[in-house]
């Protein structure tokens, strides 16, 4: 067998290979540069099969590109994306790297990221944080980290809190408004001493 016609498809790094005038898989630039592969090249079944193996993996690198592009994801997010999409270990094990080796998942800068923009979007807990992240399967020491050099505290996020609840009719119940801000992550005697010193300015 022989490599007969290498074509660049789309914009994306996606070559067509063709083995003897048929088109047998599709290549990233990478893996053609790294492989050697080129027209005119003899080819065996054996390297046949090596090269669908790497097109495959081609193919699971490229959707990963396009998860990570419509927001950050952490590496647990993408490994268990990989896994949904079919790549066995030793193909997440080489995507991961590939990656990580363009510094497109960094997990202590998708966690310090998911904090800022958590605290944007709305008022929490450390604990609620905190347990969304480990759901992430981001490390432990990875938060604990980014939690303490995090310049926000639980006690100004629950004023904040509380300042945005009271303004709906169902929250002006002090023991409603306790109640949901517990199921938040905020400690209870917390909660309790904050509310009650609130209560007087609604």
């Amino acid at each position: 067998m022989e490599i007969t016609r290498i074509a660049k498809v789309g914009k994306e790094d996606k070559f067509a290979v063709f083995i003897d005038g048929v088109l047998k898989l599709f290549l990233s630039g990478e893996s053609i540069l790294g492989q050697e592969i080129r027209v005119g090249q003899k080819i065996s079944d054996e390297q046949v099969a090596d090269l669908s193996k790497r097109a495959n993996e081609d193919l699971l690198f490229l959707r990963s590109l396009r998860y990570l592009s419509l927001r950050m994801r952490s590496e647990g997010e993408l490994k268990t994306y990989l896994k949904k999409k079919g790549a066995d270990q030793e193909q997440i094990r080489s995507i991961i790297s590939r990656l990580k080796s363009m510094d497109l998942i960094n997990d202590e800068r998708f966690t310090a990221a998911f904090i800022h923009d958590k605290l944007l979007a709305s008022p929490a807990s450390k604990r609620k944080i905190a347990y969304t992240l480990r759901n992430k399967q981001i490390a432990e020491d990875i938060i604990e980290k980014s939690l303490s050099h995090d310049q926000f505290s639980d006690e100004e996020s629950l004023q904040k809190l509380i300042a945005i609840k009271r303004r709906q009719s169902k929250y002006q119940d002090d023991l409603k408004l306790m109640q949901y801000l517990v199921r938040n992550g905020f400690n209870y005697s917390d909660v309790k001493r904050a509310v009650k010193n609130t209560a007087s300015d609604y």
